[in-house]
């Protein structure tokens, strides 16, 4: 194994930091590199055939982003290689990893390596840090680990076809995949925003369109926060009755350090 692809769902940039630092210790020559949420198309996303794939997911409520499943199901493999990680709020990954697992199995990848990390809460606020800065030193540090772990167990595989099937933890059925109510979603402050138009390009499900005043889609909107976090004037801000009780829940419950898992 020579070459590497990068595939990945990162509104934010959170988890996308968390693969590359796992792909820029493998030792292998990066040929792709894919965020789904820039590539905002419903192509199928094509991989090597002797190629390492890494594939990286955010976690929302215990589950995978329900935009990006069906784009993933179009993977295409003939039982290569496969790393799957998915980066969650420091609450709980849940059923993620196994449902990453599903999918990417039945689309052809033996995958060999799992792993579950920490990233800022996409709730997160400087008032209501939630895992505020993370993936941070020591996570990248972790991620390191884990690309030595993986790298120690390809060359150790004589023949991927007859490699067993890794034990991920997770339930049946999934957790349920609760859907936020579509009138809310980050709203923006008239005075501070210049309509620059930087929210729109970060939008990865292209719920906000730009005129006279910034126009938010809530039926379209995830509440991934990639327009609060971009902002460059903080101008958009994510603040509800509803998000702010379960942003309280989260900071008082959930703040003490979680630290990354593998399954190798």
């Amino acid at each position: 194994m020579e070459t590497l692809s990068l595939i990945y769902y990162s509104p934010t940039g959170t988890t996308q930091k968390v693969v590359r630092e796992i792909g820029q210790n493998m030792g292998l020559q990066l040929i792709s590199e894919i965020n789904i949420a820039q590539n905002k198309s419903e192509s199928i996303i094509g991989t090597s055939s002797n190629c390492l794939t890494i594939i990286g997911m955010p976690v929302y409520s215990g589950r995978l982003p329900i935009t990006v499943i069906e784009t993933l199901k179009q993977l295409k493999s003939n039982q290569t290689p496969a790393v799957i990680v998915v980066v969650y709020g420091n609450r709980a990954f849940d059923d993620s990893l196994l449902e990453l697992k599903d999918i990417v199995s039945k689309c052809g990848f033996r995958i060999i390596a799992a792993g579950a990390f920490i990233g800022e809460h996409s709730y997160s606020t400087n008032e209501k840090p939630i895992a505020k800065n993370r993936p941070d030193k020591q996570d990248l540090e972790k991620c390191r680990d884990f690309a030595g772990m993986i790298t120690k167990k390809l060359r150790n595989i004589q023949n991927i076809s007859s490699f067993p099937e890794l034990a991920i933890p997770g339930n049946y059925p999934y957790k349920e995949n609760k859907q936020i109510s579509t009138t809310i979603y980050p709203e923006t402050d008239n005075d501070l925003c210049t309509l620059c138009g930087i929210c729109a390009d970060s939008c990865p499900t292209n719920a906000i369109t730009i005129q006279d005043t910034v126009i938010t889609n809530g039926e379209l909107c995830t509440l991934c926060c990639a327009c609060v976090k971009n902002c460059p004037e903080d101008a958009r801000t994510l603040d509800n009755p509803a998000i702010n009780a379960i942003r309280e829940k989260l900071f008082l419950n959930f703040s003490i350090r979680k630290e990354p898992i593998y399954f190798v």
